[in-house]
């Protein structure tokens, strides 16, 4: 067997392309004279040497390749776990003619009046969403926040009502103290028990409630003070989820109340102070019209 023969069975096992480079080598140095003082197993042992130390170079980088490649793998697995899921939205609504009481995460308690709705994050940050009308009692921690399409009410741990329909945005404090923010209207103002803000016809006022009052409709009475009377219908409409005609009669002023406990004596409370007169249609609706 020839040394270039030796070299490669040495060889074998390294990637071809190692074994090429030094094959190309001993076939360079083939003809190459020993060294003077040297024998020629002192050569093969320095060769033999030197191909470990090669051999062991490119283990390393093995290794390393190797390493590179599991702390990229484990980068991806851990930039993907630390990514959090996007937060659940919750939702409470009521239908027509129902209300409902919501135990908020930390404790907070929300009463939802007919036809209203709140919604959360689940990853809890004491703010939520409104459409309609509800009371809260918020207890003490950090900023408590309810938002509407029209204004945002902003409290630390105080109890307040807000109705938010359509155009119409009004916050009463009951207890503590509520800060009413309408950034369409660069409004911004703090109220204290019994004071209010209202929103409607796009002008904002200030005002006093009874502050007994503020949020009475939870134990079924609905109280206004110089509201239009399609206001009030509409109330009324949603308690009982019945559809009332009112004609040419919303220009009236209604300051008065009435319960939720039947449609027809609600309509006496609000109809009879006015003058007016109510006509069942069928059993779902009513017409309201002037007296004879």
């Amino acid at each position: 067997m020839s040394d270039l023969d030796k070299y490669r069975k040495l060889l074998n096992h390294q990637p071809d392309e190692v074994n090429d480079e030094l094959a190309e080598f001993i076939q360079q140095s083939s003809n190459a004279k020993i060294p003077a003082g040297k024998s020629k197993e002192a050569i093969w042992d320095q060769i033999e040497e030197e191909i470990g130390e090669e051999k062991k170079l490119v283990n390393i980088w093995m290794y390393v390749g190797i390493a590179a490649s599991l702390l990229l793998a484990a980068s991806f697995v851990f930039y993907f776990n630390s990514q959090e899921s996007p937060s659940q939205l919750l939702s409470f609504q009521t239908n027509l003619g129902e209300s409902t009481t919501v135990e908020l995460p930390d404790g907070s308690k929300v009463v939802l009046n007919a036809n209203s709705e709140i919604s959360y994050e689940e990853k809890w940050g004491r703010s939520l969403s409104l459409q309609g009308e509800a009371f809260f009692e918020v207890v003490e921690g950090g900023k408590f926040t309810v938002n509407t399409q029209v204004g945002i009410v902003e409290v630390l741990g105080t109890s307040f009502n807000v109705f938010a329909r359509d155009s119409i945005f009004e916050v009463a404090c009951k207890t503590g103290k509520v800060r009413v923010d309408i950034p369409y209207k660069s409004y911004s103002e703090a109220i204290t028990p019994g004071e209010m803000v209202r929103l409607e016809a796009d002008t904002v006022q200030k005002g006093a409630l009874t502050q007994d009052l503020i949020g009475k409709w939870q134990a079924g009475e609905f109280y206004f003070s110089d509201q239009k009377l399609s206001n009030v219908l509409q109330e009324l409409e949603r308690q009982f989820d019945v559809s009332i005609e009112i004609g040419d009669s919303t220009d009236y002023i209604f300051s008065g109340y009435f319960t939720n406990k039947n449609v027809e004596d609600a309509l006496d409370m609000v109809c009879l102070p006015l003058g007016l007169q109510y006509t069942k249609i069928d059993q779902k609706s009513y017409s309201i019209s002037e007296l004879n």
